[in-house]
């Protein structure tokens, strides 16, 4: 019987909010608080708006030093701080999170509110021990049992409670002056906070001007009545957590604080307070009607007949497009009428465009629109701009077009993140954002799950990115709850509309997202019917939107059918949503999606292979499923970024932290670490390979022998002519030939077979001829420069070489045998082969240890995040680990006249062949042949590992690379000789695991100035050198705990899985079954060549061969 303990908390606590705090009332999400308008600023003069220089405006910033006051709980905040003198107060920049800046404790939740209730303060800190004194426990059980039984009888039960919040909420008070100009009299002043997190109080020179909260997404609030011409002052107090953090429910860092710009704008009296553009292309995609329509607000007493509103619209080279402006007479738009039935036409302003040239994310054209309102006098009274772009985005057929192109998103989720500034970004941190995913290939971003700043679609209009735009909603940890309740409607409503409004003229922009993970009900659908009246122009997105209860092959949410079939179970989804859209979705089930008979709409994944750790392994298969099918319009990477915040050790030594790290509770580990790119935005290992399946240009063999390869131009709008093409010829890893395909013409979406003209070649004795092509930009673009490539293919030629063998002398060799050991003599080397454990463990050459442990079997890895959380490999195959240790010598044949040992090894069914070979100049020949019995599990790894001395820093190799590389993660690494320190070539993941391997290597050799070691694969290999011990890694939660062993790590494997790519927690985290080891017998075969002074490397390689 369960003692009295009584946890379950209700979610029926919503009828009680009327006594609620404000911050905890969902029907109080703002007070005084604008409604949302496009951004844009009141200039002078027209040729200021033409400019789009802010500077130049009537707005003034209010970034900077803050002085700032933090307490942990709210009821310690200060009340009549806006009144204080505050001069004692800390200083705090502005914009920034709190938590950055050393003040509270930043918080990594995947999913879950971090202030829900908390676990009595015994539960948390020793949980079994509180358990079995709380509760009746039977005897026995295991600690596994005992932490399950804890979940399901405690843990699980601790659930939030809308709207309130439940644990310490922390508050920072904000104070700063500013300066209001003398020339501002007579205009209306408005308050602007471009996100804040999460809800806030403004007070202006000790009055209370206004409540907001919706962390992503401005507030601003009319303080005429509140300032003057001279000093002025402004108070804010935050907190971190309110109702509306049940709608903020992210997978990111939970900061909190004035993360966004601050500014004061001034304007007219009489002022365009909004505006609307459209584009509306003809059915031919030439010609465009240009709409305008322009939100004009008044001043009460003021007289505006007469008062004209004027549309200019430039080029890109700012010259004028009209013969003259679009005109409208004020009074008539303010005094605009709407019709009992029907609703107003759009275009209040509109003009017919012939032949302007159209945006695209290929070609991002950008004109300028002009409005500029002025008297009866005909004097400029207010002067607004925006950048726009024609285009037209249409979803027919299957599938997603723009400007008449069925196109493919090549696409990744990007949440706002920097190591250092957290949640808080620069102008150019958005910049370089949207600049490196142009050089890899990218051509479109998810702003998950959030509005980002109206910075960040500036630069996406301008340097060409398509963009799913998403609300502000998520509700993980309430599932599809609050979508269902009516008195969480307006905020709902409020997030989606305000973000709308506020994106409404970036022709980036292509599709509005609802948000994501809240489960689906009237409210996301009352949002949906607002945003397709409001604006067709654009799709509308919704993932969590999935299943319609009436189609006759509905999967009920929960049920067992549904388990069993997974993410895209239902076979439809409500019509107001224009897409079908799923989540990691793997390879069998995308196909069924794009073959079923009741989809008729496109279909994407708004996430899609988990980039976690060392992953994104099968991206390519995903995309050539992607291509196969008109309908599967392509995808979001989840994510962009490694979410690492930069910081230090008690040593000193910095790291990227991740969950728990800085004691945060709840957390989720290093669960944010799922980047395409690291923490500080440089290229990870499978950034490379993103950019290469993305690559727009598909080259292919037709007849290599002759020349010959077939190229598929994916742009949807450039001819391959608009590009350079050229090409190289190598001879193992020397360029011999070279040259540039001149005149090239292949237009969009067209394919053709292209020769190659290299000239006849004199082939070598064991070399290999590798022919690369090159598509670079012919001219600077505006994201790159000229000579950037932008897709490249590698093929080795199928050329005939003579194939000679060096001759193997094995007459110098002496065995001198023991009970324990076999000693193998040479002029210069001495290598030991131990009896008991049948392996080679140590090798001296000229006196020397290279090898300084046992060239052992090695069956396991590192384990990565895919291996560990999903495939779970620690318990499906864990046998493999303590293999090694586990075989026996079964027999060991020693024959010193053919210098060979041949040794037979076993695991009760499992056998393994070694047989070593000698020569005089103490190369060692190594076989492996493994046998799998039936029954057994598939290994990770099929190959070998050893110890050799520290002193070999320097590495060379022949095989693929430059960056590690994996067998289904190789496509864009190319076959080429690399050299550089060990260090140089390992990489090292924020959390430590498998890491720096390389596939297809002919050779690798490790070397200290004249002497070394090299391993030459009968067969490519797969290699790779670690300078720690390969528990090291396992069990290191960060870098800085990695300790440099006694000896490299050396692995020479014949195969390894793949590192998987589709999730990071299901077994689809394992790889797809081309890239397990599902055989049951591997023979491989490779050699230990000892070198004594300088040579070159390849000449051994190909006399060794």
């Amino acid at each position: 019987m369960k003692k009295l303990f009584i946890l379950v908390l209700s979610l029926c606590a919503t009828t009680l909010f009327a006594q609620n705090n404000s911050w905890e009332d969902p029907a109080y999400i703002a007070k005084n608080k604008l409604p949302g308008r496009a951004t844009s600023y009141s200039y002078k003069s027209a040729d200021d708006a033409l400019n789009c220089d802010r500077e130049t405006s009537r707005m003034i910033s209010l970034n900077g030093i803050w002085k700032f006051n933090f307490v942990e709980k709210e009821e310690d905040r200060p009340l009549d701080f806006y009144k204080q003198d505050v001069s004692d107060w800390d200083d705090i920049e502005v914009p920034s999170n709190w938590e950055m800046k050393g003040y509270g404790t930043p918080i990594y939740v995947n999913a879950g509110y971090p202030f829900r209730p908390e676990l009595p303060a015994e539960a948390q800190k020793d949980p079994i021990t509180w358990y079995k004194k709380n509760y009746d426990v039977p005897e026995g059980l295991s600690t596994e049992e005992l932490y399950r039984r804890f979940y399901a009888d405690v843990a699980s039960k601790i659930v939030p409670e809308p709207p309130f919040i439940t644990r310490d909420n922390p508050v920072g008070s904000y104070v700063r002056s500013f300066t209001i100009p003398e020339d501002w009299n007579n205009k209306k002043i408005v308050l602007h906070f471009g996100g804040v997190s999460s809800a806030m109080f403004v007070y202006v020179n000790e009055q209370k001007v206004g409540y907001s909260q919706g962390s992503r997404l401005p507030a601003e609030f009319d303080i005429t009545e509140f300032v003057k011409a001279g000093e002025n002052k402004v108070a804010v107090q935050v907190f971190r957590w309110c109702d509306g953090s049940y709608l903020e429910d992210q997978d990111h860092w939970r900061m909190s604080g004035i993360h966004r710009e601050v500014l004061v704008m001034a304007q007219p009296k009489v002022a365009i307070e909004d505006f609307f553009v459209r584009t509306r292309l003809d059915a031919n995609y030439q010609d465009a009607l240009l709409q305008i329509r322009p939100t004009i607000t008044r001043g009460t007493g003021v007289d505006t007949k007469g008062w004209t509103l004027e549309a200019e619209l430039y080029s890109p080279q700012n010259n004028r497009v009209l013969q003259a402006p679009i005109t409208k007479n004020v009074d008539a738009i303010i005094y605009e009428g709407y019709p009992q039935r029907d609703n107003v036409y759009f275009g209040l302003l509109e003009e017919k465009i012939t032949g302007p040239e159209l945006w695209s994310a290929e070609n991002p054209t950008l004109y300028t629109v002009v409005l500029s309102l002025k008297d009866a006098d005909e004097n400029v009274v207010e002067a607004r701009s925006a950048k726009i772009g024609f285009r037209e985005v249409e979803t027919k057929n299957g599938q997603l077009y723009v400007n008449g192109k069925s196109i493919k998103l090549y696409g990744v989720n990007r949440h706002d993140h920097d190591h250092l500034g957290g949640k808080s970004l620069t102008r150019e941190d958005m910049e370089n954002d949207v600049l490196l995913m142009k050089r890899f290939n990218f051509n479109a971003v998810r702003t998950s799950h959030y509005p980002n700043d109206p910075y960040f679609y500036d630069m996406c209009d301008k340097y060409g990115l398509y963009v799913l735009d998403e609300a502000n909603i998520e509700t993980h940890g309430l599932m599809g709850y609050l979508t269902n309740q009516s008195e969480w409607h307006m905020a709902f409503q409020d997030r989606v509309v305000r973000m709308v409004e506020r994106d409404k003229n970036h022709p980036s922009i292509i599709g509005w997202s609802l948000g994501n993970e809240s489960g689906t009900g009237p409210n996301h659908a009352a949002a949906a019917g607002w945003v397709k009246d409001f604006d067709p122009t654009r799709f509308i997105h919704y993932e969590g939107a999935q299943g319609q209860p009436e189609h006759p092959d509905y999967t009920a949410y929960g049920s067992d059918a549904f388990r069993k079939k997974g993410r895209t179970a239902n076979p439809t989804d409500p019509l107001w949503v224009d897409v079908i859209s799923r989540m990691y979705a793997n390879l069998e089930d995308l196909e069924a999606l794009a073959k079923s008979p009741y989809i008729s709409r496109p279909i994407m994944e708004c996430e899609y292979a988990h980039a976690m750790g060392n992953s994104l392994g099968n991206f390519q298969e995903y995309w050539d499923l992607m291509h196969s099918y008109p309908n599967l319009i392509g995808g979001f990477i989840w994510d962009w970024i490694d979410q690492g915040v930069l910081t230090s050790d008690e040593n000193g030594k910095e790291f990227f932290a991740y969950g728990g790290d800085f004691g945060d509770q709840p957390n989720d580990n290093n669960f944010c670490m799922n980047g395409v790119i690291a923490s500080d935005r440089t290229p990870k290992p499978q950034t490379w390979e993103a950019k290469y399946v993305m690559q727009p240009v598909q080259i292919t063999a037709a007849d290599l022998e002759n020349g010959l390869v077939r190229m598929l131009n994916r742009f949807n709008f450039d001819n391959l002519n608009e590009y350079k093409v050229s090409w190289t010829l190598n001879e193992d890893a020397t360029e011999i030939q070279s040259g540039v395909l001149e005149g090239l013409s292949l237009n969009p979406g067209a394919n053709k077979v292209v020769e190659i003209p290299f000239a006849a070649i004199k082939p070598k004795a064991n070399a290999e001829y590798w022919l690369r092509i090159s598509v670079q930009l012919k001219e600077d673009k505006n994201w790159a420069k000229a000579g950037h490539e932008l897709a490249k293919q590698q093929f080795k030629l199928p050329i005939q070489t003579e194939v000679t063998a060096k001759e193997i002398n094995a007459d110098n060799i002496t065995f001198d045998e023991s009970d324990e050991q076999i000693v193998v003599s040479g002029k210069n080397f001495q290598a030991v082969i131990g009896k008991k454990s049948g392996l080679i463990e140590s090798y001296q050459q000229g006196g020397k240890q290279v090898i300084t442990s046992a060239l052992k079997p090695y069956f396991w890895r590192p384990l990565t995040d895919n291996d560990e959380r999903g495939w779970k490999v620690q318990q499906s195959i864990a046998i493999w680990k303590d293999l090694p240790g586990m075989l026996t010598v079964k027999n060991l044949n020693a024959d010193a006249s053919s210098a060979n040992i041949a040794v037979k090894l076993a695991y009760k069914e499992l056998s393994l062949a070694l047989n070593y070979s000698f020569t005089n100049e103490g190369t060692v020949n190594v076989k492996f042949d493994l046998a799998i019995p039936e029954e057994m599990p598939e290994p990770i790894r099929v190959g070998m590992n050893m110890g050799v001395s520290t002193d070999l820093q320097q590495m060379s190799f022949y095989g693929k690379g430059p960056f590690e590389n994996y067998s289904d993660r190789n496509g864009a690494a190319e076959i080429d000789i690399y050299q550089g320190s060990v260090d140089d070539f390992y990489y090292n993941y924020t959390k430590p695991q498998e890491s720096s391997n390389h596939t297809c290597v002919r050779w690798l050799a490790l070397t200290n100035n004249n002497s070394g070691l090299m391993v030459l694969g009968e067969t490519p290999l797969q290699t790779s050198v670690w300078p720690y011990t390969a528990e090291n890694i396992y069990e290191a939660q960060h870098p800085t705990e990695l300790e440099k062993a006694d000896a490299l790590t050396v692995n020479i494997s014949h195969k390894m899985a793949g590192v998987g790519g589709n999730d990071s927690w299901s077994i689809n985290a394992r790889p797809i079954n081309k890239y397990r080891l599902l055989e049951k017998a591997y023979s491989y075969e490779f050699k230990l060549v000892p070198l004594a002074k300088a040579k070159d490397l390849q000449q051994i390689y190909r006399d060794t061969k």
